[in-house]
């Protein structure tokens, strides 16, 4: 059964990336704030299904530094989130992609959260400038090392 978290983020993503090209940033709009409030509970959702310290957990809020169209029917969102249960920022990098039919998501790759020395780095909210943060990561997608993965469905080229 799908989420009603799930069924928001494939509906909104769905009108957002029709006539969008691949590789086009998705614009700051209405749709997008439905994307990424949906993603605040889908994200703890999956995330709790592979990892059992996720099972009661959210965000509280997802920061995009990127958000574009990556595919057909597809997504890309990375940047900072917030930790609902204690206020902190860790980075998230999902790419997703809807089903062609349907409000439900068909593929998807999360990467949660930059191990440190000490377990996952968090940064309180509000004690950096969140764009400052944000600017460190341009470009580190893939060189973070990742504290939590998730991957699930089958993704179509």
């Amino acid at each position: 059964m799908t989420s009603k978290s799930e069924q928001i983020i494939s509906r909104s993503l769905r009108e957002m990336l029709t006539g969008l090209p691949v590789g086009a940033r998705i614009a700051e709009a209405e749709k997008i704030r439905e994307v990424l409030s949906g993603l605040e509970r889908f994200v703890g959702e999956i995330l709790g299904e592979v990892y059992p310290e996720w099972e009661r957990e959210s965000l509280d809020g997802v920061y995009p530094l990127v958000a574009q169209k990556s595919g057909e029917g597809e997504a890309e969102i990375f940047g900072l989130c917030i930790i609902i249960s204690d206020q902190t920022l860790v980075p998230l990098h999902l790419r997703l992609q809807i089903a062609p039919s349907g409000d439900e998501v068909s593929w998807l790759e999360c990467r949660f959260g930059e191990r440190g020395a000490h377990g996952m780095e968090r940064t309180p909210y509000g004690l950096k400038s969140l764009d400052k943060m944000l600017y460190r990561l341009q470009g580190k997608e893939n060189s973070i090392d990742w504290v939590y993965k998730v991957m699930f469905g089958d993704r179509r080229t």
